[in-house]
């Protein structure tokens, strides 16, 4: 009966109050523990000195962006698609987070101690995510309204490696004679066109262009998932 009461109550505390915890537990990591780890949640506050704002809205977006079958409604639909596209210090639209908040389910009872998931409490967290200062946070926490948070946090992880890569620990020197015409265009339609799945293209592009470092060709050729923030399109593109 303590342990239910413990996740119990760590279920119900605050995404900032969880997110301080967090931070107290991981002010540092290596690149192994980094590669390594199962914790979403601190290896985004390990991250964030580190991180733009685009950076951390795009992870955010990534992780709700999963959860599109538990947000069903067109107002966290939108919301979403503002994450992913109003990405830098511009504020988002009052309007946006106004209307995640009115698509929340009408009670969050009728989902209280059940083994299934929470859309309300994912719901919730979608529109705390407009609400916070701390970007980024209430993603992690939306964890906590899953029947299988584990499994979902195992892909948030994956997610924080594409779209910080290595760059946390050591600088990746990425020569413009890789910049071709042809390695930007593709690039671009990746990021433009959610086409991740061009990636190894892009590779091959890279390699003969004379790029050999081995971080930036692995990724290339690595099953994902990616996203918008793909630190290999973010360097080739010039974005941060």
């Amino acid at each position: 009966m303590a342990s239910i009461f413990i996740l119990h109550r760590e279920r119900l505390l605050l995404p900032i109050q969880r997110e301080q915890m967090v931070r107290n537990r991981w002010k540092s990591m290596t690149e192994d523990e980094w590669l390594e780890c199962h914790n979403s949640a601190a290896m985004l506050e390990f991250v964030r000195p580190k991180a733009t704002k685009r950076k951390l809205r795009l992870f955010a977006a990534a992780s709700f962006r999963r959860l599109t079958h538990l947000l069903p409604d067109s107002r966290q639909q939108h919301a979403i698609e503002m994450l992913e596209n109003v990405t830098d210090e511009t504020e988002f639209p009052r309007g946006i987070g106004q209307g995640a908040r009115m698509a929340l389910p009408p009670s969050a009872d009728s989902y209280a101690g059940k083994c299934a998931d929470d859309p309300y409490y994912v719901g919730l967290m979608l529109y705390r995510e407009f609400m916070s200062s701390s970007t980024a946070c209430h993603a992690t926490a939306a964890l906590n309204g899953l029947a299988d948070h584990i499994a979902e946090q195992m892909e948030q992880c994956r997610l924080l490696r594409c779209i910080f890569g290595p760059l946390p620990f050591r600088p990746i020197v990425f020569d413009d004679a890789w910049r071709t015409p042809a390695a930007v265009a593709q690039a671009r339609a990746i990021y433009e066109e959610k086409a991740f799945d061009r990636l190894p293209i892009l590779g091959t592009t890279l390699r003969e262009a004379g790029c050999h470092d081995t971080s930036i060709l692995d990724h290339c050729r690595q099953p994902g998932p990616h996203v918008r923030g793909c630190w290999v399109v973010d360097m080739l593109l010039g974005r941060s």
